[in-house]
């Protein structure tokens, strides 16, 4: 049986893109106009940062937001990983896992290939432990040692 949870990018990095570009027009309003060149120069500084801030978070929502669902079988998980790049582990694979308990609550996949990464604001939070549940309980079934 595979189920499969929703996983997109929150909605936070569409305001963050557009905030950021709406800040950038702001400030490149306020570079343009006469005045001292030091405080011209400040302005076009916040100007950049903004707009490459924007620009950063618009394109990561854009890309982000068709990637597909989380999905986890029983001997496998298929996480989106990086921009549009899908990763199935096979349980077998799995060296550890690991819960990173900070404000956005991240689980740490380490594997063959490398380490994966499950973001909770990324999906619904009980989705999320769903996810946790199915995984801790594979681990602790198959005398698998977790963090």
């Amino acid at each position: 049986m595979i189920n499969e949870f929703r996983y997109r990018p929150p909605f936070k990095y569409l305001f963050l893109g557009i905030g950021g570009i709406l800040a950038a027009s702001i400030f490149g309003g306020v570079t343009l106009e006469k005045g001292e060149i030091w405080f011209r120069i400040i302005t076009f500084i916040f100007f950049v940062l903004n707009l490459a801030l924007g620009i950063g978070f618009l394109a990561l929502f854009i890309n982000k937001f068709n990637v597909g669902k989380l999905k986890i079988g029983d001997d496998f998980i298929e996480i989106s990983g990086r921009w549009k790049n899908r990763t199935k582990l096979n349980f077998t694979e799995i060296k550890s896992i690991g819960e990173i308990d900070t404000y956005d609550q991240v689980i740490e996949i380490k594997s063959e290939n490398g380490f994966n990464l499950i973001e909770k604001q990324w999906m619904k939070s009980k989705e999320f432990d769903i996810v946790r549940e199915k995984l801790i309980e594979w681990a602790n079934k198959n005398t698998f040692s977790t963090k």
